[in-house]
């Protein structure tokens, strides 16, 4: 036997390339979940924070890693070969049910909060039509 032919016997089998890349594609869609599950913890930090924030970043952060994981899911034509990733996915579902119904309750909030100052604004103003324009002008007969 040549050289060369017993380091071909000796190489151990090569990795089934579909099982690399379908575990790949596992460690993507975790990790994407992680991520995700990042940012609604985030937005659950803004939201109890008394002055508020802006949501933009996070809403474009989100948006963009929920496409990433929806490509993932399409490249992975709906199978999920492991326990683990069907779990966590189910987990991530979860979190993003919670976070939406934080963010309704909390969007009603403000709708809320708005609509009573809008009622004051008016309330204000409706018992005396032109009594701003008078003061600045002041009282003509």
């Amino acid at each position: 036997m040549h050289a060369r032919e017993q380091q071909r016997t000796m190489r151990p089998p090569a990795a089934d390339p579909g099982a690399l890349e379908s575990a790949r594609l596992m460690e993507a869609i975790l990790h994407l979940a992680d991520l995700i599950s990042e940012v609604v913890q985030e937005e659950k930090a803004l939201i109890a924070r008394p002055e508020g924030g802006d949501f933009s970043a996070l809403v474009a952060r989100k948006s963009h890693l929920a496409l990433e994981l929806g490509k993932l899911m399409q490249v992975a034509e709906g199978k999920i070969p492991t326990e683990r990733v069907r779990q966590r996915l189910a987990t991530l579902s979860a979190e993003l049910a919670a976070n939406e119904r934080l963010l309704r309750r909390h969007m009603d909030a403000v709708y809320e909060i708005s609509s009573l100052i809008g009622e004051a604004i008016e309330q204000s103003t409706a018992d005396g039509t032109y009594s701003s324009q008078i003061a600045r002008r002041g009282s003509q007969p």
